[in-house]
C-alpha cells in the first residue's frame, strides 16, 4: 500500500488551498491508501536553520523535532506539496521547513561539489495555485521558470522523482462553479497516482 505525506504551507486551514487538501486526501482514502498530513503552520517547528544546527547537520546529529519529520519522510512514499505561491516561491513557513528538514546527511550529501541524492526511490508531487490566471503564468514564462527550478534544485537534487505538478490561476477571483471544477481535477490527480 503506497503512502503518502502531505506538506500543507498555506497558514490557514480553511482557505481553498485546505479545500484542495480536503479533496485530494478524500480520494485518496477512496483508494485504499495511508495518508498522513503535516500542517505546517501548526507544527511547533522555527523556520529557522540556525547556526548550531547547520554545523550540526552535517556531522549527521538533527534536533528530535527534525528527527521526527525525517521520520514521517522515511515512512512515505510520495510526499505532496500543497501551498500558494507567493513571491514566486513557497509561503515563508514552508520554505523554512524545508530548509530545515530537507537536511544535509538525510535528503542528500555532497562529494566535493557534487550532490548525492538519498531520497532516491521516493515520489514528490506538487498543487499548487496563484492568483494570477494560468494563461498570463504561463506566457510570461513564470509557471516554467518556477518550475524547473523546483526540479532541478530541490526534487532532482535530493533524488526525488518528481510527478507532473498541478497548477490553479486565478483563484482568489474564481467563482463557486469554477472551483468545483478545479476540485474535480485535485480528484483526478490523485486517482492517477494512486495506481501507479
Amino acid at each position: 500500500m503506497k503512502r503518502f505525506l502531505i506538506w500543507f504551507m498555506h497558514p490557514d486551514r480553511e482557505s481553498f488551498n485546505g479545500t484542495i487538501v480536503d479533496a485530494y486526501t478524500e480520494e485518496l482514502k477512496k483508494q485504499g491508501k495511508e495518508i498522513e498530513i503535516r500542517t505546517i503552520a501548526e507544527i511547533n517547528l522555527s523556520p529557522h536553520l540556525v547556526r548550531d544546527e547547520y554545523h550540526a547537520s552535517l556531522e549527521g546529529r538533527y534536533p528530535e523535532v527534525i528527527k521526527k519529520e525525517h521520520e514521517k519522510m522515511k515512512w512515505a512514499d510520495v510526499i505532496t506539496f500543497i501551498f500558494p505561491l507567493w513571491w514566486g516561491s513557497f509561503p515563508a513557513a514552508g520554505k523554512g521547513f524545508l530548509d530545515r528538514v530537507l537536511s544535509y546527511g538525510f535528503a542528500y550529501e555532497l562529494e566535493g561539489e557534487t550532490p548525492v541524492p538519498l531520497m532516491n526511490g521516493k515520489k514528490a508531487a506538487v498543487i499548487y495555485t496563484t492568483g494570477t490566471p494560468t494563461e498570463e503564468f504561463i506566457e510570461k514564462g513564470s509557471k516554467h521558470c518556477i518550475e524547473e527550478t523546483w526540479k532541478e534544485e530541490i526534487f532532482s537534487f535530493c533524488g526525488f522523482d518528481c510527478l507532473p505538478f498541478l497548477h490553479f490561476g486565478d483563484v482568489v477571483q474564481a467563482g463557486d462553479e469554477k472551483r468545483k471544477q478545479m476540485l474535480e481535477k485535485v480528484r483526478e490527480y490523485a486517482r492517477e497516482h494512486a495506481v501507479f
